[in-house]
């Protein structure tokens, strides 16, 4: 049996549904996905013949499917399909859940935790409608699986946008819990995920203080909280990239959504130039200064001196947001090797679990070298790991697929079957402290 942590609610619509789902809609909102697909594949969609172009399962699964190496852009166009395609209704949205929880009940998976999200700007009988439904549509998912002899745990985990109406949608959650008990059986934690560029975690240190403080105050509605980090990282170096993974760690993170850049082999870097605004910078040698006597302890780095130096100069600059380059030769990518394991034994240490997704990371993160998954250097520093399926629909994948992938990747039997046993010990019940481990 299977724990499922990472894992997107509608990213988890095969092909086929999500073909018969949009077939029926009479409204899809097309600019959603044509324009993000223009922009990213440079590829125009005609919305007025997209049932005829697309009418075989196999051509449209070639447009839904992201099975190669991208950006995250790229992997936006195309679960902007879904976004297009599906109504949400309330009577769509309870529906999807049961079937989706039916699958993989049928795929040996008895604890499985479903990422939903709504749009910002939602309303709120809306979006406690749209919550109850799913929630609805968990349990009879669950009952429909008792009757075929399988049993899985169904739980949701609520998506909150990065910079818009965070801690009111979080107020709503919570008030919404207080009054429908159904929903807080079912809801157990919260989740960051979408774009992270221009949104780092010294944003939501504050908001993260106070879940954690409302969970004890009432641990019957703890929820955990989850956060997508150094998974995108266009705008910034792996260095400021692999800080958000221990700022996310410092400020009460319990599961960090895949942090490539802070597990990835440096090398993959080598060669290359990699671009940041100078407000981020100044942010990265302020931590370094601060972290210094323990950062070097792990290898070679940057002199103490060349650090102050540097800052000195970005500070007096007026332009924070001027881009800088940074040239990764060999003793750059040393350097950034010895902040990983930094950082990485911090994450260690801490109570702190990383959700790695073999297909997701490897496409993402645009990972070519199995030997260079960050997955292998997790386990390899004793960090403590999950493996999730993210969105088994659009990655053509499954949990045990990812296993296998993993497997493939170079991790022995024993390393998969402690990962697959452990993972019931990082469902967000348990992390929150609102639950017990069995």
């Amino acid at each position: 049996m299977f724990c499922e942590l990472h894992n997107h609610l509608y990213g988890s619509l095969s092909a086929e549904r999500l073909y018969e789902i949009g077939k029926k809609n009479p409204s899809p909102r097309w600019s959603i996905f044509t324009e993000s697909y223009e922009s990213a594949y440079s590829k125009k969609i005609d919305p007025s013949n997209f049932f005829q172009d697309y009418i075989n399962l196999e051509d449209f699964s070639k447009l839904y499917y992201f099975n190669h190496r991208g950006p995250f852009p790229e992997f936006q166009a195309k679960f902007n399909l879904i976004i297009a395609l599906v109504p949400f209704t309330i009577e769509e949205m309870k529906e999807v859940a049961e079937l989706i929880v039916l699958d993989h009940a049928r795929q040996q998976i008895s604890h499985s935790e479903y990422r939903i999200m709504f749009s910002a700007l939602e309303e709120r009988d809306s979006f406690e409608k749209r919550i109850q439904s799913i929630c609805n549509g968990l349990e009879e998912g669950e009952a429909l699986a008792k009757k075929e002899g399988h049993t899985i745990r169904a739980e949701a985990i609520l998506s909150l946008h990065r910079n818009q109406n965070t801690e009111l949608n979080y107020n709503w959650l919570k008030e919404l819990m207080e009054k429908d008990s159904h929903v807080k059986n079912r809801i157990t934690g919260i989740d960051f995920c979408h774009v992270e560029e221009g949104s780092p975690p010294k944003e939501k240190r504050e908001f993260f203080n106070k879940v954690l403080l409302d969970n004890k105050a009432n641990k019957s509605s703890a929820l955990s909280i989850l956060y997508h980090v150094a998974e995108s990282y266009q705008d910034k170096t792996p260095f400021s990239a692999s800080r958000w993974v221990w700022e996310s760690v410092a400020y009460g993170a319990h599961r960090l959504g895949h942090c490539i850049a802070l597990g990835i082999d440096s090398k993959y870097f080598a060669e290359t130039i990699r671009k940041e605004a100078i407000s981020e910078r100044i942010d990265q040698l302020n931590w370094e200064l601060e972290h210094y006597n323990e950062l070097i302890k792990f290898g070679d780095y940057y002199s103490k001196k060349e650090i102050e130096s540097n800052l000195k100069n970005f500070q007096n600059c007026k332009q924070e947001n001027e881009i800088i380059e940074i040239n990764f030769d060999e003793n750059t990518l040393i350097y950034l090797n010895t902040m990983q394991n930094y950082i990485m034994n911090h994450v260690k240490e801490s109570a702190a679990v990383i959700e790695s997704c073999p297909s997701s990371n490897y496409y993402i993160g645009m990972i070519h070298n199995p030997n260079q998954h960050p997955l292998k250097r997790f386990i390899k520093n004793k960090i403590k790991v999950t493996i999730g399926s993210d969105d088994p629909g659009i990655f053509d994948t499954s949990l045990e697929k990812e296993y296998t992938k993993a497997s493939e990747m170079g991790l022995s039997a024993e390393e998969l079957e402690n990962i697959r046993k452990e993972s019931f010990l990082y469902k967000s019940s348990i992390l929150s402290g609102r639950g017990k481990s069995s």
